[in-house]
Protein backbone atom coordinates (compact mmCIF):
# COMPACT_ATOMS: atom_id res chain seq x y z
CA UNK A 1 0.00 0.00 0.00
CA UNK A 2 1.51 3.03 -1.57
CA UNK A 3 1.26 6.32 0.12
CA UNK A 4 1.11 9.59 -1.95
CA UNK A 5 2.57 12.56 -0.59
CA UNK A 6 1.07 16.29 -1.81
CA UNK A 7 2.29 19.61 -1.18
CA UNK A 8 5.44 18.68 -0.17
CA UNK A 9 8.03 21.58 0.94
CA UNK A 10 11.46 21.84 -0.51
CA UNK A 11 15.05 23.44 1.07
CA UNK A 12 13.39 26.72 1.39
CA UNK A 13 10.86 26.03 3.76
CA UNK A 14 11.19 26.55 7.62
CA UNK A 15 9.11 25.65 10.69
CA UNK A 16 9.30 28.17 13.23
CA UNK A 17 8.78 26.92 17.16
CA UNK A 18 7.68 29.99 18.95
CA UNK A 19 6.77 29.56 22.84
CA UNK A 20 4.36 31.50 22.85
CA UNK A 21 1.90 31.35 19.42
CA UNK A 22 2.21 34.25 16.70
CA UNK A 23 5.06 35.28 19.17
CA UNK A 24 8.60 35.61 17.24
CA UNK A 25 12.14 36.43 18.50
CA UNK A 26 15.56 35.26 17.84
CA UNK A 27 15.47 32.79 19.76
CA UNK A 28 12.77 30.90 18.43
CA UNK A 29 13.84 27.59 17.34
CA UNK A 30 13.39 26.63 13.68
CA UNK A 31 13.63 23.78 11.61
CA UNK A 32 13.80 22.78 8.16
CA UNK A 33 11.22 21.09 6.55
CA UNK A 34 12.24 19.74 3.34
CA UNK A 35 10.55 16.81 2.12
CA UNK A 36 7.92 17.11 4.74
CA UNK A 37 4.15 17.49 3.39
CA UNK A 38 0.90 18.71 4.26
CA UNK A 39 -0.89 16.28 2.68
CA UNK A 40 -0.66 12.34 2.16
CA UNK A 41 -3.18 9.83 0.96
CA UNK A 42 -3.94 6.47 0.59
CA UNK A 43 -5.20 3.13 -0.02
CA UNK A 44 -5.90 1.12 3.32
CA UNK A 45 -7.28 -1.91 3.96
CA UNK A 46 -10.71 -1.94 2.00
CA UNK A 47 -10.70 1.84 2.22
CA UNK A 48 -9.17 5.05 1.40
CA UNK A 49 -7.75 7.85 3.69
CA UNK A 50 -6.75 11.08 2.99
CA UNK A 51 -4.92 13.62 5.93
CA UNK A 52 -4.09 16.94 5.66
CA UNK A 53 -1.55 18.79 8.34
CA UNK A 54 -3.40 22.50 8.06
CA UNK A 55 -7.28 22.33 8.13
CA UNK A 56 -7.82 25.97 7.90
CA UNK A 57 -7.24 25.35 3.96
CA UNK A 58 -11.07 24.04 3.28
CA UNK A 59 -12.52 27.41 5.52
CA UNK A 60 -13.12 30.07 4.41
CA UNK A 61 -12.57 32.94 6.87
CA UNK A 62 -11.81 36.76 7.88
CA UNK A 63 -8.78 37.46 10.06
CA UNK A 64 -7.47 40.05 12.55
CA UNK A 65 -6.26 42.28 12.57
CA UNK A 66 -7.84 43.98 9.23
CA UNK A 67 -10.46 41.46 8.21
CA UNK A 68 -7.38 39.73 6.69
CA UNK A 69 -8.73 36.64 4.42
CA UNK A 70 -7.94 33.48 5.06
CA UNK A 71 -8.41 30.16 3.78
CA UNK A 72 -10.33 30.08 0.57
CA UNK A 73 -11.11 33.48 1.20
CA UNK A 74 -7.23 34.11 0.19
CA UNK A 75 -6.88 35.55 -3.18
CA UNK A 76 -3.92 33.31 -3.47
CA UNK A 77 -5.31 29.77 -2.53
CA UNK A 78 -7.98 29.84 -5.22
CA UNK A 79 -7.42 26.21 -5.97
CA UNK A 80 -7.82 24.97 -2.68
CA UNK A 81 -11.58 24.07 -3.09
CA UNK A 82 -10.78 22.04 -6.26
CA UNK A 83 -7.78 19.70 -3.89
CA UNK A 84 -10.99 19.34 -1.32
CA UNK A 85 -13.63 18.18 -4.17
CA UNK A 86 -10.61 16.13 -5.80
CA UNK A 87 -10.36 14.64 -2.37
CA UNK A 88 -13.53 13.51 -1.70
CA UNK A 89 -14.08 12.14 -5.03
CA UNK A 90 -10.68 10.43 -4.37
CA UNK A 91 -12.21 9.05 -1.16
CA UNK A 92 -16.02 8.43 -2.89
CA UNK A 93 -14.53 6.33 -5.36
CA UNK A 94 -15.42 8.78 -8.42
CA UNK A 95 -12.04 9.58 -8.89
CA UNK A 96 -9.19 6.65 -9.28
Amino acid sequence: MMQHLFLVFDETNLLLLPDTAWIFHSKTPIRRIEGWAQGAFKEYGKGRIVVFGEASIFSAQIGQPGNRKMGMNRDDAKDNYKLLLNSIHWLDGILD
